[in-house]
């Protein structure tokens, strides 16, 4: 399987810059603190999910689909629609199935914005930087950036608080054009398959693949 730096789904992945005027005003600090803890909390406690996604693109195209994660490393963007195309992060390398095009990409997990999701121990403070943060509405929104190479990129991510819960994330790239992913209906501590984070290449005659 190539690796692909261009592939443009995996590219809506990469750490892209968001504008000055898309941060929030950052609240008192014991506020903000406390709201961080709480979501490092809430994803440390996460051993297995699934929900439905929405995945919305800069050029305005959504698909849909069902994903699952297994924690700490693993998770999977299975798509209903296009149907047969693949997301999965298989605990070193997030793997992308194009089944139109019949190819297969892939980047390094810490080379993405899932790197914070996937980490043994997620950290909001440790190696990353929020750059911009609010808490209104219900909602959380933290924009995170590698806190030794802030001009790589950011990705804001939204939590409802009311219970914990991951809402999604939207990326920024550097024309402006946006990406979001949406979650709903989620489900918690069910067993899931270990072949669900393996990827297996079609074209391979059912080889195991990255």
């Amino acid at each position: 399987m190539r690796l692909i730096h261009t592939l443009p789904v995996l590219a809506l992945l990469a750490f892209a810059p968001v504008p000055a005027s898309a941060q929030a005003p950052k609240p008192p600090a014991a506020s903000q603190a406390a709201d961080l803890a709480g979501i490092e909390s809430y994803l440390n406690g996460l051993t297995t999910a699934q929900a439905d996604f929405s995945f919305a693109g800069p050029d305005g195209t959504v698909t849909h689909g069902v994903f699952s994660l297994s924690r700490p490393s693993k998770l999977r963007f299975e798509y209903t629609e296009p149907k047969g195309n693949l997301l999965i992060a298989d605990g070193d390398y997030v793997i992308y199935w194009d089944a139109q095009q019949k190819e297969a990409s892939n980047l390094p997990i810490s080379s993405t914005p899932l790197d914070f999701l996937l980490r043994p121990k997620v950290s909001l403070t440790d190696g990353v930087k929020v750059t911009a943060f609010e808490h209104s509405a219900g909602v959380i929104r933290a924009t995170l950036v590698r806190a030794k190479s802030e001009g790589d990129g950011s990705v804001t991510v939204a939590f409802g608080d009311s219970p914990t819960e991951l809402r999604g994330w939207r990326l920024v790239d550097g024309q402006g054009g946006t990406t979001d992913v949406t979650f709903t209906n989620w489900k918690f501590g069910m067993p899931l398959d270990a072949a669900l984070f393996h990827f297996v290449d079609p074209t391979r005659n059912g080889k195991r693949g990255r």
